[in-house]
């Protein structure tokens, strides 16, 4: 899989930060998964349709297997990047990070917008409540059942 300027650093903060703002923490293990989910068309387009109901993982792999034939794959080109975007959020002070776990700074709050930050990053936005429903299993459940190979 290539990495692009479409996909940089920036917009997988995005992601983790749209996420957690529904969680009141988050594993790293976890935040590592986001940005495979949201950085896969189709993925982004069914979590962000406001009529998609998904009420867990199993669920949405029985919906839409053909969504994570390459899970893997994506999970490992975008490691590097999610990593790089965690210390971004951390070095902004937008996250804290303790114990292997991941809080948002209550004292900034950002307001994801259609203007200020584009059509992708505001697509990310709308999936996150669903995608933080996704993630609210255990850590070896989520990466068991995304076949992902550790």
């Amino acid at each position: 899989m290539k990495l692009s300027l479409f996909n940089n650093e920036l917009i997988s903060a995005v992601s983790i930060y749209s996420v957690l703002n529904y969680l009141e923490s988050i594993s790293i293990s976890k935040a590592l998964l986001i940005f495979p989910f949201v950085s896969h068309k189709e993925t982004l387009d069914f979590l962000k349709n406001k009529r998609t109901k998904i009420r867990s993982l199993e669920e949405f792999i029985i919906k839409r297997p053909h969504f994570f034939s390459n899970f893997n794959e994506r999970y490992y080109s975008f490691l590097t990047l999610s990593i790089n975007s965690l210390i971004l959020l951390s070095e902004l002070t937008f996250i804290f990070i303790d114990d292997s776990k991941l809080f948002l700074n209550s004292n900034i709050k950002i307001n994801i917008s259609k203007n200020e930050f584009g059509d992708r990053a505001f697509d990310v936005f709308k999936a996150a409540p669903k995608l933080a429903r996704i993630l609210n299993d255990k850590d070896e459940n989520l990466y068991l059942q995304l076949r992902v190979e550790l």
